[in-house]
Order: C-alpha cells, then structure tokens, then sequence
C-alpha cells in the first residue's frame, strides 16, 4: 500500500439530498471507516439511524486536494451492538485498518480520529464551504475500563464496551479506536467503534468493543466484518 494517508479512510457521514450527481450538504451525522478493499466501511449503528440510505446519506471521500460525495447504497445495524456496516458505491482505495479479535485491557493506549460537529460549525463562520470539507480530528487516551453491561444511556445499544479517558465530541461516532501497528507497513487494528460521551463524575467516552462484533457476518459482506478487513 503506499503512501497511506489517514484521510483516505476515515470519513465524514453527511445528511443532505441528492440532485442527479450534485449532492446539498445539510449536516454531519458522524464518522465511518473503511475496512478491505470492496468499497465496505464501518459506522455506529445510531449514524445509520440519521441517515436516508441512497437518499440524503453521503461519506466524503478526498481524492488529491479536492473532497467528493460518495452515496451509501445499503446499510446493515449489528444486531445487538451499536454498530453497523455501510456499502458505498465504489471503492476509494484499501483500507490501513483491520478488525482486532481480542478484548484489551485497561490501561491499553488508543489512537482515534473523527469529524466533531462543533468544530465544522465552527469553521462556518469563516470559510462558507467549511461543511464540505470538515476537519478530521485526532484523540488519543486510554482504556479506564471494560463494561460487559447496557450503559444507563438510552442511545447506545449493547453490552460490550470501552470507557475512554478522552471525548472525542458529537460527530466523531462511528470513528474507530485503534492500537498502533508495532511493525512498519504493518496494518493498524481497530479495537473499538466510537459511539459518544457520558459523565461518571468525569466525562468520559465510550466505543464497542471489537472482540463483540469481529465475528459478525452481516449479509453485505458474506463473511465476518474481520474477514473483510484482512482480505487484502
């Protein structure tokens, strides 16, 4: 692979509406991330809820300096965990990213990118086209804990789940928590799906762990969301 860039696989999710090939941007609904090398990209299963699948549902995809609209023409929402697996319509280039099996443990180091609301709202008021072309957001923290219960939160659906040291801000759900590839060239594993934000005196984040979903086999794909991503 070469020259990855970390823009080219983790992308912003619009609402908007489609004229012909022109698309209206209206609002960020949140982050995905491509996984393999068919086009497939992962979100949380609440984004999918925000969007009008091959309607008003837009992932952005730059391509040298210029970002373009991409449609999403199907999804499909894990049935448990707030995750879901989206189809574009075609496939940008392969993702750096793979799909982490195990459960890590507290203390673990993660990186994490996505595209926070407040801050393409922000870049609004000086560039007009700001919505169009969202910066892209790094965080990095670690594991408090793992939770293998529901979250007195109503929004987030599941039992399996990592609570952060960091927020990562509205928007940024659907991003993926990553461990750092150790080897050069090595691909970089997701461990978690970013799904929001709670208070436990602190805030703190929260994504679903990957050991509850990297043995799905959702329909789009024909073989688990691991699989995918590996089929390099």
């Amino acid at each position: 692979m070469d020259d990855p860039k970390v823009r080219d696989a983790i992308l912003p999710v619009f609402t908007g509406r489609w004229d012909g090939n022109t698309f209206a941007f209206e609002s960020v609904a949140g982050t995905a991330f491509l996984i393999g090398r068919r086009g497939m990209a992962m979100t949380a299963a609440h984004v999918v809820d925000q969007i009008s699948i091959g309607e008003s549902a837009v992932a952005i995809i730059p391509t040298g300096i210029s970002w373009v609209p991409l449609r999403i023409l199907e999804s499909e929402k894990h049935p448990s965990e707030d995750v879901a697996v989206i189809r574009l319509e075609k496939a940008p280039r392969p993702s750096w990213m793979t799909i982490g099996a195990l459960n890590q443990h507290q203390s673990c180091e993660y990186h994490a990118w996505g595209y926070p609301i407040a801050v393409a709202e922000m870049g609004m008021k000086y560039n007009e086209d700001q919505l169009q072309t969202p910066d892209l957001v790094f965080t990095s923290g670690y594991v408090r804990r793992r939770i293998s219960r529901e979250l007195p939160i109503s929004i987030y659906r599941g039992k399996a789940f990592y609570e952060l040291s960091e927020v990562a801000g509205d928007g940024c759900s659907g991003g993926p928590v990553l461990r750092k590839a150790s080897l050069p060239n090595a691909l970089w594993e997701v461990m978690g799906v970013y799904i929001g934000a709670g208070d436990v005196g602190i805030s703190v984040g929260y994504a679903t762990r990957s050991d509850a979903f990297h043995d799905w086999a959702p329909r789009l794909f024909g073989r688990t969301v691991r699989d995918e991503s590996l089929a390099l």
